[in-house]
């Protein structure tokens, strides 16, 4: 598993150790063993957080209920980012690990957020949906009282939600149009949208002739949208639409994030498993002629 190192105990602690944060005055200094990594500036309302024995105590809590194989710790200035990899499930013929994702700053680029999902090693993809054992809090006062609290009831039980919603949709479609929509979102749609819906697109122009993603071989004129800027499409006609893989479509949606943290995983993740509101089952369509 590319990036990640197997799990002992005694030496991802003995990494964690050396991490110190202080306050000074209106600074914030974050070492790695004796070495300053990252100093910044903050008010009188930021709150220290003790990341380290956060860590360990989110890792002792994990052990109960999971067996922790792999880890990745990232510590890069005033930001760490710790990942650990657990037992393995299957849905859809693809093979995911229960994951935990902790990230943190000191440098106020991050706010504190604990969250758990899934990962594919093989199709480099996170999913991270909502959890009633989630948490994302700033560096204000009441931080440490809000992590505490956060990751009660972590159990077998944590991932099923995922699960089920990804179960969902295998073996059903999705209509393009109805993809352009949850991507762009409602109202004034933000630049950034239109560029993730362009990374979208360009993805399914690539499969457009394999006939088990894309409902039947696209015209001229469905190959033309898709190679058009997204603010230049003012809709999807139904003459222009054609149904794809909801399954492929969630999971490429999602890969285009795969080298953000958990925090912006998890927004994308939200906003692409909307898909399972509008997955019409292959057999229906095929009933339909379509």
């Amino acid at each position: 598993m590319r990036g990640y190192t197997d799990y002992d105990k005694e030496q991802l602690f003995s990494i964690i150790d050396k991490i110190s944060i202080t306050k000074e005055g209106t600074q914030v200094i974050t070492k790695y063993g004796n070495r300053v990594i990252k100093v910044a500036n903050v008010s009188n309302r930021y709150e220290i957080f003790d990341i380290t024995k956060y860590l360990k105590d989110k890792i002792e809590l994990i052990e109960k209920n999971f067996a922790i194989s792999k880890y990745r710790l990232d510590i890069i200035g005033g930001k760490q980012y710790l990942q650990l990899i657990s037992d393995s499930i299957q849905v859809g013929g693809v093979d995911f690990y229960k994951s935990f994702y902790i990230l943190n700053s000191s440098d106020k680029s991050r706010r504190l957020s604990f969250n758990v999902g899934l990962y594919s090693d093989k199709n480099d993809l996170y999913v991270i949906g909502a959890s009633n054992t989630g948490l994302i809090k700033k560096h204000l006062k009441g931080v440490t009282q809000a992590a505490e609290v956060a990751s009660e009831g972590l159990n077998g039980e944590t991932f099923n939600e995922q699960i089920e919603a990804m179960e969902s949709i295998v073996g059903h479609k999705v209509a393009f149009s109805k993809l352009r929509e949850i991507i762009l979102g409602e109202g004034d749609v933000p630049q950034i949208n239109h560029r993730k819906f362009d990374a979208f697109k360009n993805n399914v122009r690539y499969v457009a002739n394999k006939i088990e993603l894309v409902q039947s071989k696209l015209s001229t004129e469905q190959r033309n949208m898709l190679y058009t800027d997204s603010t230049k499409i003012k809709e999807v006609t139904r003459e222009l639409d054609f149904y794809v893989d909801a399954f492929w479509a969630f999971q490429t949606y999602l890969k285009i994030f795969n080298r953000q943290d958990s925090h912006i995983i998890k927004t994308e993740t939200e906003r692409i498993t909307k898909i399972t509101q509008c997955a019409v089952r292959n057999s229906i369509l095929e009933s339909l002629g379509i």
